[in-house]
């Protein structure tokens, strides 16, 4: 499964009065920052803002431009954690699966440390 099909399962608790992005969209944002080695929110949403043309082009963000520090935050402090790990964990290993064909074991105190840093 790749990354849209993976997370479209995330239940998206916000209103959807008002939503500039979709929740498929910030997912994959808050990713490529992850992989960028960008460790916070205000260096996503930094990261975010220097490469916005790439993003709201690819995204077809209608907005036009990428999210805050603040969006970025307020969604992660409202979806489910857990569900969110449990997805990404599962991503993860359909991309080396994919890549290199062996299945690797994630490590559980590594996952609760990265979900202790998504819910603070």
């Amino acid at each position: 499964m790749n990354l849209f099909e993976r997370f479209e399962v995330l239940e998206d608790p916000r209103d959807t009065r008002g939503k500039k992005y979709k929740l498929i969209d910030i997912m994959i944002m808050t990713i490529y920052g992850i992989l960028n080695k960008e460790e916070d929110f205000n260096n996503i949403a930094y990261f975010l803002e220097l490469n916005s043309e790439y993003f709201v082009k690819m995204l077809k963000i209608e907005c036009g431009k990428t999210p805050s520090h603040d969006c970025l935050s307020d969604i992660y402090a409202a979806i489910n954690p857990q569900k969110f790990m449990e997805i990404f964990i599962e991503w993860t290993k359909d991309i080396v699966r994919i890549k290199s064909g062996n299945i690797i074991n994630i490590d559980g105190k590594a996952v609760r440390e990265a979900q202790d840093k998504i819910t603070c």
